[in-house]
């Protein structure tokens, strides 16, 4: 099913588009290949749990998981994420979430035994019995992974240092614990541990199978790396913002840890931001800095500026996001969302860059005064309008097909007079005065 995993991008669909033809035209020749026919058996009683006389070394967690008919009125769909939120699930039916083929017993991972990873018991035929002592599966990935396992643990995938370090930035530790059930309800819900690229769907978008209990090496993008980052990265590499074309290098067939690899499992250190990680992808690993003759602008006058100022398109941008509680649930909104493209002062500590392309963080004054009053003392001290790596690059673009695309265009920059009176102070630094 992986095929129309990425045939989602590639055909220009949106992420809330299902392509149920593919979909189930894939599985059912899936089906067919490995004998599959009676998956699509259902119980022969109703409440009868699909239970076959022929065993497999996995017990009864092959025999119900690899029948589709019976998981089709089973399995809940996931809880959707919030619309404003920066994570995006694929849509698709419900049973693939927890659809395990029938061979998956012969794989690699396979062989070592549902329990021996998941617990529970695999002699069971009642579902609440066999479901009984089950235990989180991740925590055996480092008995033979151990080295990633240990990377991981202090990557900023797997502690979310970095959300927590802008936090601290602006709350201070004085009110970081009370803003505890914001940070549980939203920020923790983007941790991210070993199934979430490699087996499953991530978490923050509800979980379940990517495809049939496969491993992935390399991840399918759009139903693991962009489900996260769906709102800003993910969708703007995939061409997933209606107008906009995807990057170059997706249409070039670069999947994400073909450039992000440092930044995933870590290398051991723990890191307040990305900007700091060593090895951290930059577009000068493949590509010669500047000056360079490579074309006449590439040779002078330029070296102070990021590339996504003059190849990045229009990305998408988040303003005066607030959260709190209603009914009883979590919430959190965003009070607007544009597609545009800023150029202004770089924010980023270490940087090498002057001029770069700036993209809104959503966080407001008075974003978490639900949880109490003043809780952002520092709110002032850092900018909310932050350097951005737009993941959208051509290599002709609007500003820089002709030189007064840029030059000529006080559009593109963020002015003194762009920002939001009730704004960060420090937003001024971020800015570049008209002539």
């Amino acid at each position: 099913m992986a095929a129309c995993i990425l045939n989602a991008a590639t055909a220009g669909r949106t992420q809330s588009e299902p392509d149920w033809q593919c979909e189930m035209a894939e599985l059912s020749t899936y089906l067919a290949q490995v004998g599959g026919a009676d998956v699509f058996a259902t119980p022969n009683s109703p409440g009868a749990t699909p239970v076959q006389a022929e065993e497999r070394v996995t017990g009864t967690c092959i025999a119900c998981h690899s029948n589709a008919g019976f998981l089709m009125g089973a399995v809940t769909p996931p809880e959707a994420p919030p619309e404003d939120g920066c994570a995006a699930a694929p849509s698709r039916p419900a049973f693939l979430n927890a659809f395990v083929r029938p061979g998956f017993p012969d794989s690699l991972h396979g062989q070592i035994g549902c329990v021996a990873c998941h617990g529970g018991d695999d002699s069971a035929s009642d579902a609440a019995a066999a479901h009984s002592g089950m235990t989180d599966a991740n925590a055996t990935c480092a008995s033979c992974h151990a080295d990633q396992a240990e990377r991981h643990e202090t990557s900023l995938h797997g502690t979310l240092s970095g959300m927590a370090h802008a936090l601290r930035l602006r709350s201070g530790d004085e009110n970081f614990h009370t803003l505890d059930p914001m940070w549980q309800a939203d920020c923790a819900s983007c941790h991210a541990d070993c199934s979430d690229c490699h087996v499953t769907l991530p978490q923050a978008v509800g979980g379940g199978l990517l495809s049939g209990h496969e491993f992935f090496g390399r991840p399918p993008m759009d139903l693991t790396c962009a489900s996260c980052h769906g709102s800003r990265a993910g969708a703007e590499y995939l061409g997933l913002h209606e107008g906009i074309a995807a990057d170059v290098h997706f249409e070039a067939g670069m999947h994400c840890v073909d450039c992000h690899t440092n930044d995933l499992h870590g290398d051991g250190t723990l890191y307040e931001t990305r900007w700091q990680v060593e090895g951290r992808a930059q577009c000068t690993d493949c590509h010669a800095a500047l000056p360079n003759r490579s074309v006449p602008a590439h040779m002078t006058g330029h070296d102070d500026v990021s590339c996504q100022v003059c190849h990045a398109q229009p990305y998408q941008g988040c303003f005066d996001c607030h959260s709190g509680e209603e009914d009883g649930a979590y919430f959190r909104r965003a009070g607007s969302k544009s597609l545009d493209l800023t150029i202004g002062r770089n924010t980023a500590e270490g940087y090498p860059y002057g001029f770069v392309t700036l993209r809104s963080n959503p966080v407001a004054r008075d974003s978490f005064d639900h949880f109490g009053a003043g809780l952002l003392p520092h709110f002032d001290d850092y900018p909310t309008w932050k350097t951005a790596a737009p993941h959208n690059i051509r290599r002709v673009t609007e500003q820089n097909r002709t030189c007064a695309g840029c030059h000529d265009n006080p559009d593109l920059y963020l002015s003194p007079a762009d920002l939001d009176p009730e704004g960060a102070a420090a937003n001024i630094n971020a800015t570049v005065p008209p002539d």
